[in-house]
């Protein structure tokens, strides 16, 4: 019944991996007494006694809450949402502020000659107070949201009908791969013509241009181009995912990230000139907009290599889930 499966999702969703098999013990309890009413009714039950039976059961929140310890300064209602919270800020700004700086102290000789010494104690000190910040804010909310919050929100007025529905994984939308291959072709056009006539800028007096250097680069990444827009061409006419689709986009993103890799490895300074900019300002210029470069492509090889990662284990769990799926049935 898909009303069950976008419950049992939603409690799931609250509850820590240690404990997703609690939806299945809820699933089993859930379908036993469901029996024991189309027993006693000898017929099914229909969409609205289907609603009845879970909003006695309660909300998924309230449901999961049984299954969890209990904490003291922020408790087991809204637990799961703070330790969600501080997950999304310890993966998405902290690991990668950290990897980005790794990266860039072992593959930038000019950076590593500014931020190695007394300055990395600085730097580990401006690491230390944004983890405190992104620590502490998100405790104090949901401190104060424990002290003042109100449960009668969570019983009254709710049906199971208006849960989200039951996401499955390996449908693409194609409204994003049709927009994955339109930006891939444009910026793609565009990355490459840069590459090919070293000129990145010029208007106004001013000129920013690629050294000799980049067009070693040309080829490498006309042929991720030519991958990626094809995967998503693919994508569109297909609109889900399979093993290799999902290992061709991990291969890809592990490619593209050893490609700016590379970039970021042999970094050739970026040319800045122009009677727009004066003489003793030049050096300046050029180099904030080397350093943002360099700095934008050790951010991209992080990502490149986390998506990599990710789309390798979805690819490995496509398979298991299919093979679940064959034994099930």
């Amino acid at each position: 019944m898909q009303i069950l499966d976008r419950y049992l999702q939603a409690i799931k969703f609250w509850l820590p991996n240690s404990q997703h098999d609690i939806v299945a013990e809820l699933r089993d309890d859930i379908r036993s007494q469901v029996e024991e009413q189309e027993t006693s009714l000898g017929r099914s039950l229909n969409e609205s006694e289907w609603e009845g039976l879970l909003k006695q059961r309660g909300r998924p929140l309230l449901v999961a809450e049984k299954y969890l310890p209990q904490r003291s300064l922020i408790g087991p209602v809204l637990f799961p949402a703070y330790w969600f919270v501080l997950k999304i800020v310890l993966l998405c700004y902290l690991v990668p502020w950290i990897a980005v700086w790794i990266a860039l102290v072992i593959w930038s000789p000019q950076y590593r000659a500014q931020h190695l010494g007394l300055s990395a104690l600085k730097d580990l000190f401006v690491l230390w107070m944004n983890g405190w910040v992104a620590f502490t804010i998100p405790t104090i909310v949901f401190a104060v949201l424990e002290r003042v919050k109100r449960q009668d929100w969570l019983i009254k007025d709710w049906s199971p009908r208006r849960l989200p529905p039951v996401r499955d994984t390996q449908r693409i939308p194609r409204a994003n791969s049709g927009f994955e291959f339109i930006f891939g072709i444009i910026f793609g056009i565009w990355w490459l013509k840069i590459l090919w006539t070293l000129t990145v800028f010029e208007a106004g007096g001013v000129k920013i241009t690629l050294s000799p250097g980049w067009h070693k680069f040309f080829w490498a990444f006309l042929l991720l181009g030519i991958v990626n827009s094809t995967l998503s061409a693919v994508n569109f006419a297909r609109p889900y995912w399979t093993r290799l689709r999902r290992a061709i986009r991990a291969a890809a993103n592990f490619a593209a990230a050893i490609v700016l890799l590379l970039v970021v490895n042999g970094f050739a300074p970026i040319l800045v000139e122009g009677p727009a900019i004066p003489g003793d300002k030049t050096a300046v210029v050029a180099w904030a907009v080397n350093f943002g470069l360099t700095l934008s492509f050790a951010i991209a090889v992080v990502v490149c290599l986390a998506l990599a990662v990710v789309d390798a284990w979805r690819a490995v769990k496509i398979e298991r889930t299919q093979l679940n799926h064959r034994l099930a049935v």
